[in-house]
């Protein structure tokens, strides 16, 4: 009799710890997202902070300028890495470097991404997008403040607010939206029906442009090498080891803007400085400030010469359509056009801010929507003209008709990249690679969807956690309630979040755990792309 009564006893204690596993398991999970959330929205924003303010300090200890302003040169600078045109002294200046914004928004789109695992509910990606938009617009908040207030007492004049807020709001915005998309992408493509062949086109996209920019760095190494004597003059008006230090950096600091203007000049649109104007065929001489980095522009006409360029951006287009090429010609078609409109995306991007007012010189900055179109256009004629060139070809169609004869779904001809070997395999494993654990092995949790709210087990190693209550209960008793008692136990480890160590928990059901388990038994691609 007495063991009779202790089965239920023990199947209710054990039962309880369950319930207490969960309910510490939620709190310190509930705690860890917050702790997420402030650094998402104050870690990028605190680094940039941090390191402009040993920039200022050591720029005006070797001048030997006034700390009493140092607050307004920060709050300046911060806005100048958001792209917002400065005014000092009547002259406004919006020709801003694009290398810290590019860190800047390279640092934002991590957090984010990092921030953004599997598992993530959609409420919680729109609070990871507020936070990692909300904390930059408040430091954009204070720095407009400062300005405003020591406007009078200071060189540089408060900007237009709504124009600061803008800028802000489209550069985190822009940076979330990347990194959380690029980390997600397998459950954007399973909910969007995302074709392999528009995979196969944003992959080639991406690497056109990635492409086009390296030659365009090239082109601006090339040039200066060319222009060693210019540069070596023009760093020489800084007269002491001060001014050659900032000639330098500052030179650093504009290197991507011009190497986005090499870029678009390679595809065929043209760059302005001012009254000079560059491009493959033809210069305009102009006044120039005298920045090192500006010996790199040429002096003279390269006439026919120049045309030779063109062969950089058709060599890039023709590689794109032929790693694009499918048995289906409208997947063909369709992959090099998704090519086309991801490359002059980025480009467009990019040559947005890389221009705007400078000073007494004028405007300055690259054609965009000639260097958008033009990108558009060498992608997308090239490559169809190698999608026409590879439909015509005898292997090609004894190919197609080997696979018509076989009977074989027409929807698979897409993926048929005879034997190139490119299948989109990051699209049909399921499993990420920065979802291994310590070990190099895969949490299967993640894949069946189960915990979602809680962080790696390695933020829970120091809680205090209880997973090694005492299992002698559940040794005890009867053999059919010890045995369900294993089998709850065994359905919670398994599908709500309890990793190898047992050290994290999710307060998911096991009756929903073991469902989401079959699930992701099922279903080996799970919810990702």
């Amino acid at each position: 009799m007495s063991s009779i009564r202790s089965v239920p006893r023990e199947n209710l204690s054990a039962r309880l710890r369950q319930v207490r596993r969960a309910t510490r398991a939620q709190r310190l999970g509930t705690e860890g997202s917050a702790r997420e959330l402030i650094l998402v929205a104050f870690g990028v924003p605190v680094i940039t902070l941090m390191v402009l303010v040993v920039c200022v300090l050591a720029v005006l200890l070797m001048s030997g300028g006034d700390m009493s302003g140092i607050a307004n040169v920060i709050s300046a600078c911060w806005l100048a890495i958001h792209q917002v045109p400065l005014t000092m002294n009547g002259v406004t200046l919006g020709v801003l470097p694009m290398l810290p914004t590019l860190l800047v928004a390279a640092g934002t789109a991590g957090f984010a991404s990092s921030a953004s695992r599997v598992g993530r509910s959609p409420s919680e990606l729109a609070a990871i997008a507020a936070a990692a938009i909300g904390g930059p617009l408040v430091i954009t908040a204070m720095a407009l403040a400062v300005l405003m207030d020591g406007s009078s007492d200071m060189p540089v004049g408060a900007p237009n607010a709504l124009l600061a807020f803008g800028c802000t709001i489209a550069l985190h915005g822009l940076a979330t939206a990347a990194g959380v998309v690029w980390r997600r992408r397998r459950d954007l493509a399973a909910l969007t029906s995302v074709t392999p062949a528009d995979r196969r086109g944003f992959r080639f996209g991406l690497l056109a442009a990635v492409a086009l920019l390296a030659a365009g760095s090239v082109l601006v190494l090339v040039r200066l090498l060319l222009s060693f004597s210019d540069v070596g003059q023009l760093l020489s008006g800084g007269y002491r080891f001060d001014g050659y230090l900032g000639l330098t950096v500052l030179s650093i600091l504009y290197l991507p803007n011009v190497i986005v203007g090499a870029t678009a000049v390679l595809v065929g649109a043209d760059v302005h400085v001012g009254a000079m104007s560059v491009d493959l065929l033809s210069v305009r001489s102009g006044p120039l400030p005298p920045v090192p980095l500006l010996a790199a522009l040429p002096d003279a006409d390269y006439g026919t010469l120049g045309v030779v360029g063109f062969v950089v951006p058709a060599a890039v287009a023709g590689y794109v359509g032929w790693r694009c090429r499918s048995l289906d010609p409208i997947a063909h078609v369709r992959a090099v056009g998704v090519a086309g409109a991801v490359a002059a995306s980025i480009i467009v991007l990019l040559a947005w801010p890389a221009g705007g007012q400078l000073g007494e010189i004028g405007a300055t900055g690259i054609n965009v929507a000639a260097a958008g179109v033009f990108t558009l256009g060498w992608v997308v004629v090239v490559g169809l003209i190698v999608a026409l060139i590879y439909g015509c070809l005898p292997s090609t169609r004894r190919a197609r008709l080997q696979i018509e004869s076989g009977g074989e779904d027409s929807d698979d001809l897409d993926t048929w990249l005879d034997d190139s070997g490119y299948d989109d395999d990051y699209v049909v494993d399921s499993r990420d690679e920065d979802e291994r654990d310590d070990n190099g092995s895969w949490d299967e949790n993640d894949d069946a969807g189960g915990g979602a709210d809680l962080d790696s087990a390695s933020e829970y190693e120091d809680s205090d956690v209880d997973v090694s209550d005492d299992e002698s209960a559940e040794s005890e008793g009867g053999a059919d309630d010890s045995a369900t008692v294993f089998d709850d136990a065994t359905v919670l480890e398994d599908g709500t979040g309890f990793d190898d160590d047992g050290s994290g928990v999710d307060s998911v059901s096991t009756t929903d755990a073991a469902t989401r388990s079959r699930g992701a038994n099922s279903d080996p691609l799970g919810s990702q792309m």
